[in-house]
């Protein structure tokens, strides 16, 4: 009875089943299985869709930036929030570390949630993460609040001005969550999982399902459980693999002319592997699933710039977001020139010839105006600015000087061109 009553309020506040069963422990039956985020985290296609995901969110740069005239920004590196997203978010966690978290939870349970702590006057020290499980949205009026439960048992309140809310695509009847993958598609990883665990069953029970045994003049009842007893000492398992049968009575070991292929199963896997591939907008060649795609090449490499930005980009999106409107919130109709946003320059690094292009085109090459200085260009490879008094003007053709800028001519060459 005391169990019902604490939990009440977690039932009329969640409005949402299957968050209420994951709490108490249960999860969706497909397949045969029971499907929860920890359990799809076990298999290898889930797994990998979701630390993919996760991790390059974590790799891809994020930081503070400012809104100039003009529509450009600056980044500030030196801004108190920088931390929490490139140093620590708080004590035991770090800022990509964060990041990772938060992505994990929007791929697995659609909704990722932290608490902006803040001291008595106001300053924010720290951003902390909360498993989703722990964390109850639910409507007071037409406020929005969050229950959260601590590891001790303490459960604390906060409105939404003080909860970072990261959402997945959609969002639940009631508008206090977004869409579970998990629980939106537990039956293409539901298959997975039975499949999995059918060919491990296989390998653990030594013998194969269609093995059978007949015996010419019969056995007793007493006689048919000892020789099952004998088969699970004997043949059961993989150390016992390769151990003899004595078979006596007349006893003939037969096998059905059912193999794994005639199963489907190794067909099974693969499709498993492609429906959860598709699940989570991952091409199938990033998790290993290397069947139906072309050779390494330009197939590949489209695919990859695809996946960061068709599969990639709207999570980065919400994440950035959620931090900007929770870290520089809008006073009256003014919005703040502080917003938060990843760098995705860094997706040229991997294609030289691409970022060389680039930064040949930047710097004014073919004699057009550019846009960039050495030292712009240095910063962007990683190397240290240029002492030459040169390095930070950026070149343009006669008649074409930027604005407030010095005109650059390139150096009449001498002697033959080689």
């Amino acid at each position: 009875m005391n169990a019902a009553v604490d939990s009440g309020f977690i039932i009329q506040g969640g409005g949402d089943d299957a968050a209420i069963m994951e709490f108490f422990g249960g999860g969706q039956r497909a397949a045969g299985m029971t499907v929860t985020p920890e359990t799809a985290m076990r298999l290898s296609a889930v797994w990998r869709c979701v630390t993919l995901i996760a991790g390059a969110m974590m790799c891809n740069p994020i930081g503070i930036y400012e809104r100039l005239p003009g529509g450009s920004k600056k980044r500030l590196d030196d801004h108190e929030f920088t931390r929490f997203l490139t140093d620590e978010a708080n004590d035991d966690t770090s800022g990509p570390e964060f990041i990772e978290l938060q992505a994990m939870a929007m791929m697995l349970r659609g909704n990722g949630y932290a608490v902006i702590r803040q001291a008595r006057n106001g300053v924010i020290h720290d951003l902390d993460y909360y498993h989703p499980a722990r964390v109850t949205p639910y409507y007071s009026g037409k406020t929005k609040w969050y229950r959260i439960i601590n590891l001790d048992g303490e459960v604390e309140y906060f409105d939404s001005s003080q909860i970072l809310h990261f959402k997945g695509p959609g969002q639940t009847y009631d508008g206090l969550r977004a869409l579970s993958t998990v629980e939106h598609h537990a039956q293409s990883i539901g298959v997975g999982l039975a499949t999995r665990d059918y060919t491990a069953g296989q390998f653990e029970r030594g013998l194969l399902t269609n093995d059978y045994f007949t015996f010419n003049g019969g056995i007793s009842s007493d006689q048919r459980k000892d020789f099952k007893d004998y088969l699970r000492k004997r043949a059961s398992g993989i150390s016992n693999a390769h151990n003899p049968l004595l078979l006596e009575n007349g006893a003939k070991w037969d096998r059905v002319t059912v193999t794994a292929k005639d199963a489907q199963l190794l067909e099974l896997l693969a499709y498993s592997a492609v429906d959860v591939a598709r699940v989570f907008g991952v091409p199938p060649h990033m998790i290993g699933e290397t069947a139906g795609a072309s050779n390494w090449g330009t197939g590949i490499e489209q695919q990859n710039l695809g996946f960061d930005r068709y599969s990639v980009a709207p999570h980065k999106i919400r994440v950035a977001k959620e931090l900007s409107r929770k870290l520089f919130p809008i006073v009256g109709a003014k919005r703040s020139k502080l917003f938060v946003s990843f760098d995705d320059e860094h997706l040229m690094g991997a294609d030289s010839k691409a970022i060389s292009e680039y930064l040949r085109a930047a710097l004014g090459g073919n004699q057009l105006p550019g846009w960039m200085s050495e030292n712009d260009a240095r910063r962007k490879t990683g190397l240290p600015p240029s002492d030459d008094p040169n390095a930070d003007k950026i070149y343009s053709p006669m008649g074409h000087a930027p604005p407030g800028e010095p005109l650059v001519q390139p150096e009449k060459e001498t002697g033959n061109a080689s």
